[in-house]
């Protein structure tokens, strides 16, 4: 007797469903495996080409400071060549190394063609890339490859050595470029490029530039030249770094110096009005001796001057007006005066030229005259060139080492 046991009627038959909801399952596997696998090797490759944009990058700019720029992007291939190898793959020709400018202001790196690489480039760009990177399940789903890439860009700042102003610097129509006084007096025909305008803030020229050497400003502060003319021949690009901290110290010169060595004037009067204030008026000379001075202020007025015969070193604790007089090196070797001032004003007019160095950081330093000229470098808490001036940098003037060299560079993207 054969038994059989029938389907309640109603009950349908499941075998078709469960092989749809294999299928489903299969599916959210791959789709799960895809996700956990294939995204991860993703997200593991961006990491690598994101390490390998950053030290190109990184590299570049520290290489740019010291080589031609042909030989940074050769560099650059080479470092990217050996990371590569590391991760197990060649594809250096799909790789985009570039040598451009940093605003720092908006955060926009402009590519610069090679023969504008040597005179104006200081951030690299680096754009890592391995393409055609193969998967492992997205290749069921018809995805088989993704191309994947990362970008870096770093600038390093370059010295910026020559006339300061910690928190700005204006001018008028400026005209600057730099030579080295041992080698002689300025020739403009062998003049450099290195006649520098640094500042902590921002630099605003408003009438003509003529500028052979670097604007840098503060990090973030702009450079600003509204004039209907004129030309930077160096980079124009924020500091990385803080300015430099210059401080005056007058605790040991109060006391000890030459002052004693100081004559009459040439009408034969003290130039003193009290203990150590020159006070000079009515077209008289005072000759200063060579060696260590001390003064409280300094004024001068009515056509008068100090003159500078020998390597001598003032030290001012006031103001300084010079405004209505002159300060003459005759000697015409910037190294030969040196002014420190703690005061909080130092101003000089334009009718004869300055031959020295200035460091001032806590003064607003102004600088007049229609055709004035500067011989030498200059630190000042604000720096201000009113009407046309010319700027000659001295680059053999030991307080260049009071101005820091540029930082090391940095990722900015």
């Amino acid at each position: 007797m054969r038994w059989s046991r029938k389907l309640p009627t109603g009950t349908p038959r499941r075998r078709g469903a469960v092989v749809v909801f294999v299928v489903v399952m299969l599916a959210t596997l791959f789709v799960c495996a895809a996700l956990s696998i294939d995204v991860g090797q993703i997200c593991a490759v961006a990491a690598e080409q994101q390490n390998t944009a950053d030290a190109g990058a990184l590299a570049g700019s520290t290489l740019l400071q010291e080589k031609r720029s042909e030989d940074v992007i050769e560099d650059v291939e080479k470092l990217i060549a050996r990371n590569q190898r590391f991760q197990g793959y060649e594809s250096i020709e799909d790789q985009v190394i570039e040598l451009g400018q940093w605003d720092s202001v908006n955060h926009v790196f402009t590519a610069l063609s090679p023969d504008e690489w040597e005179r104006g480039a200081f951030a690299v760009r680096v754009r890592a890339y391995r393409n055609n990177l193969k998967h492992f399940f997205a290749g069921v789903m018809g995805r088989k490859a993704t191309d994947v890439s990362r970008e870096a860009v770093a600038v390093g700042s370059r010295d910026c050595r020559g006339i300061w102003g910690l928190e700005g610097i204006k001018a008028g129509s400026i005209v600057a470029d730099s030579y080295d006084s041992t080698d002689g007096a300025y020739d403009g025909l062998t003049a450099r490029d290195n006649g520098d305008l640094c500042s902590g803030r921002g630099i605003t020229i408003m009438g003509s530039i003529d500028l052979h050497g670097d604007a840098m400003s503060g990090f973030g502060y702009p450079v600003s030249v509204s004039g209907s003319s004129g030309e930077i021949t160096g980079i124009t690009t924020s500091r990385l770094d803080d300015p430099p901290a210059v401080t005056v110290d007058l605790s040991a010169v109060e006391y000890s110096n030459d002052n004693h060595l100081i004559g009459l004037t040439s009408d034969g009067r003290s130039p003193f009005r009290s203990p150590y204030y020159v006070d000079i008026s009515g077209g008289a000379t005072l000759e200063l001796p060579p060696g260590t001075l001390y003064f409280d202020s300094i004024k001068l007025s009515g056509g008068a001057s100090l003159t500078v015969v020998g390597t001598t070193t003032i030290y001012v604790k006031g103001n300084i007006d010079a405004t209505g007089g002159t300060i003459l090196n005759k000697t015409r070797s910037p190294n030969d005066l040196t002014i420190y001032c703690t005061g909080s004003a130092i101003k000089l007019g334009g009718g004869t030229a300055f031959y020295g160095g200035i460091v001032a950081p806590e003064a607003d330093v102004t600088l007049s005259g229609t055709s004035g000229t500067y011989y030498g470098v200059l630190i000042g808490k604000t720096v201000t060139f009113n009407g046309g001036y010319t700027i000659h940098v001295d680059e053999s003037s030991p307080l260049l080492d009071l101005m820091p060299k540029g930082p090391p560079p940095m990722l900015v993207r």
